[in-house]
């Protein structure tokens, strides 16, 4: 079926192929396929074609599954007959089928790649077509479910009765007529049978009600063959079309959005601006004190509330925020919590367009929502702990399906046909809807029920560097207005600079955060700054140095005062001693606060204390007083304010992998349609003896990834027979085992090549 499938791909004009490897971008990761045989491979592997039926509407979900159940009979005019639709409205989404990849026409027949058939079939159920089940079932048992179908059974020898049976059984909207009429327990028990749960029910039956198996039995929907319970095909095919019965409906209508894109584009920048103020303001934070973890890790809610108060922010804001910037790379963990990378002061540093772009990116590839997180036996999982959800598919199904100036929520409601496949009950499926919208509203993605232009262009970018240049006009540099006030307080409207951040962190505390972000200076603020190594005339500097007026007398007299204060009273480093004139000596030794550090006198000036100095620094502090520490030669010791870093980048970096445009995929296609110029190479060779079950496609990129020491996904078998997904770095081959670094395991891991059952290209 594959060499059909590439003879199909080999007939595409240009145009067609360059549409169908545009959405379908990871076939298009080096190594790139040599040849329409290996792409045919590349896109039927497991992996590729998850991604692709993730992405299919109801409809096209529909006429899919029907070419599976037909098999070789599947074309148009059967699968319009089975769904009971229009042959033009079939041949519209064999059409969007055959665009994606996931189908192809041989003469008239349907065909689909042989692992998407055999999920598909797998999905539908059943057992045998009931002219092959028959041969082992009683003629009783033959002659009341053709009886309860409405053949005419009297004087019927077997066979006629199976073939009366198959024919009553063709027709699966009657068939489904009946499955609707079931009380819900045979429901129940008839899609357990049809999914594979065969059994006997044994045990006990409670003889006021009916067994289940009985009532599907007289209704002609079970058999018996060799006394084991089974449905037939026929009867599975029905189940399915009792779920669907509506046949193909074509795409909700949704609203048009009640506003335009002009109207929402302050709204979009105000939202997007504050985003990224909001995370830079959060990152400011954890890079002064690391956000603290749970031991099992994330944020805890008590830590969360503990920083949205310290932020003036709303714990569903700051949740947001940890989750895009850990998605986005910067934010990272450090021994007992969380601080930004090493990438976050670049970050800081760029344009607003750049740093939007990066967190929208990072947001729109989140697999769940971070405001609705999943719940795993009655607890959350905190941010940023990553998580199995199909929120993420939910949320750019309906991003797509509004991008037209429709009504965001309107889509939302009907994400049942956009985004068929996401399982959720109606309960979590609107809640999970509520919050994608809500997140993509706090990021300027919506705005007015609509997506906004900012976000138009998030959906079409591949990338943060093509979304940042297209985002620089809608989001200029805005500049940061600072106005020293006399009061003490500073109000800051904008987004401050890296450097207006670490001043104003060093001088003063917040008070309030918003649109304009108000600190207040007090002499514990001025004191810490000291502490820092600040002298008072930098700082009066730097500060007249973010506004235009002179810095107000009060702020002048408060920096001033501290400074004159600041070292009058020292702590040196004896373990410890106080040194300070003879009469604030007098008194700190008589002050009863400071009583635990059992201070002696040692001289007219100086004290000892058996405590630390930088316990007796934080009481005498707590006592009012203005000390500083000297080291043991007498130097004033400068109190650095670390600012704390993750690294951004695991032990083993996790590379993205290079990428092929679809032109010039295509180009290489057309040049070289049989794939001679494909790389074997001793690898490859060595790879194929000892896996002949792998093709060229997964040969190809495993070859590739020990080559070149680059990341490879695989399926793999262990020799328990546990399954599991792996992304590993290959190392060096040692006979038939191949050493590898595991990023699920986080260490080098040895691999039996031939326990290797699918290998896909590593994101």
């Amino acid at each position: 079926m594959t060499e059909s499938f590439a003879s199909y791909l080999s007939r595409l004009d240009e145009a067609a192929l360059t549409g169908l490897l545009t959405v379908r971008p990871d076939v298009r990761i080096e190594p790139a396929p040599h040849g329409f045989a290996q792409l045919a491979q590349r896109l039927s592997g497991p992996d590729s074609l998850g991604a692709a039926i993730r992405g299919l509407h109801r409809d096209a979900l529909a006429v899919g599954q029907a070419i599976a159940f037909l098999g070789e009979a599947a074309t148009v005019p059967t699968v319009a007959r089975l769904l009971d639709s229009p042959e033009r409205a079939v041949r519209d989404e064999v059409a969007h089928l055959c665009g994606v990849g996931l189908a192809w026409t041989e003469s008239d027949t349907l065909r689909l790649p042989e692992l998407l058939l055999e999920h598909w079939t797998a999905e539908l159920g059943g057992g045998r077509p009931v002219a092959k089940m028959a041969t082992t079932v009683l003629v009783d048992e033959l002659r009341q479910a053709a009886s309860a179908l409405g053949v005419a059974v009297d004087g019927l020898r077997k066979s006629d009765l199976v073939a009366g049976l198959a024919e009553a059984m063709a027709d699966p909207r009657r068939i489904a007529k009946v499955i609707g009429d079931l009380p819900a327990p045979a429901r129940v028990r008839l899609e357990e049978l049809r999914l594979g749960r065969f059994g006997i029910m044994f045990g006990f039956v409670d003889r006021r009600t009916t067994n289940p198996d009985e009532v599907l039995a007289r209704a002609g929907l079970l058999l018996r063959p060799n006394r084991q319970p089974e449905v037939p095909r026929e009867v599975a095919v029905a189940a399915w079309l009792a779920q669907n019965p509506t046949g193909l409906t074509g795409p909700p209508e949704i609203a048009t959005a009640g506003t335009t894109a002009e109207a929402v584009r302050p709204t979009a920048q105000a939202a997007a601006r504050e985003a990224v103020r909001g995370t830079a303001t959060l990152l400011d934070e954890a890079g002064r004190t690391p956000i603290a973890a749970l031991k099992k890790g994330g944020v805890g809610a008590r830590e969360r509330s503990r920083l949205a108060k310290r932020l003036s922010t709303g714990d569903d804001l700051l949740t947001l925020w940890i989750d895009v910037s850990y998605a986005a790379g910067l934010l990272g963990e450090v021994e007992g919590g969380y601080a930004p990378t090493d990438a976050y002061p670049a970050w800081r540093a760029a344009e607003p367009g750049r740093q939007w772009a990066v967190l929208a990116r990072a947001w729109h590839e989140l697999e769940h929502a971070p405001l609705m997180r999943e719940i795993d036996d009655d607890k959350e999982l905190p941010p940023p702990l990553p998580l199995m959800s199909m929120a993420g598919e939910m949320r750019r199904a309906t991003l797509r399906a509004a991008h037209d100036g429709l009504s965001v929520r309107g889509a939302g409601a009907e994400i049942d046909w956009f985004f068929p496949l996401h399982g959720y009950e109606r309960q979590a499926r609107d809640e999970k809807t509520v919050a994608a919208v809500r997140e993509a509203e706090l990021l300027g993605v919506v705005a007015g029920d609509r997506v906004t232009e900012l976000g138009a262009h998030l959906l079409a970018c591949d990338d943060a560097d093509d979304l940042a240049r297209r985002c620089a006009v809608l989001l200029p540099e805005a500049d940061c207005a600072v106005i020293l006030q006399s009061d003490l307080t500073a109000v800051v409207s904008g987004q401050p600079s890296a450097a207006v951040a670490r001043l104003l962190a060093a001088t003063a505390v917040t008070e309030t955060r918003g649109q304009a972000t108000i600190w207040r200076f007090s002499p514990a603020s001025i004191r810490a700054a000291l502490d820092a190594g600040w002298t008072a005339p930098e700082l009066l500097d730097e500060l007249d140095a973010l506004t235009d007026r002179p810095v107000p007398q009060p702020l002048d007299y408060l920096i001033n005062d501290a400074a004159r204060k600041h070292g009058h009273v020292r702590v040196r480093r004896t373990r410890s001693c106080v040194v300070a004139e003879e009469a604030l000596a007098t008194e700190i030794l008589n002050t009863r606060s400071l009583a635990k550090l059992k201070l002696a006198r040692v001289a007219p000036t100086v004290l000892t204390s058996p405590a630390e100095p930088d316990r007796v620094l934080e009481l005498l502090r707590a006592a009012g007083l203005s000390p500083t520490a000297e080291d043991e030669a007498g130097t004033v010791v400068v109190e650095n304010r670390h600012e704390h870093r993750a690294e951004s980048e695991p032990a083993v970096e996790t590379r993205p992998r290079p990428r092929l445009t679809p032109a010039e995929l295509v180009a290489r296609l057309v040049a070289d349609p049989g794939g001679a110029r494909a790389v074997g190479g001793a690898t490859f060779d060595r790879l194929a003896r000892l896996n002949p079950m792998l093709d060229d496609a997964e040969l190809t990129l495993l070859s590739h990834a020990v080559d070149n020491r680059d990341d490879v996904v695989i399926g793999y078998r262990d020799n328990n027979g546990s399954h599991s997904v792996r992304r590993i770095r290959p190392g060096r081959f040692y006979d038939r085992w191949l050493t590898a670094f595991c990023h699920l395991r986080g260490a080098d891991r040895e691999f039996t090549v031939a326990n290797i059952e699918a290998v896909a290209p590593a994101p």
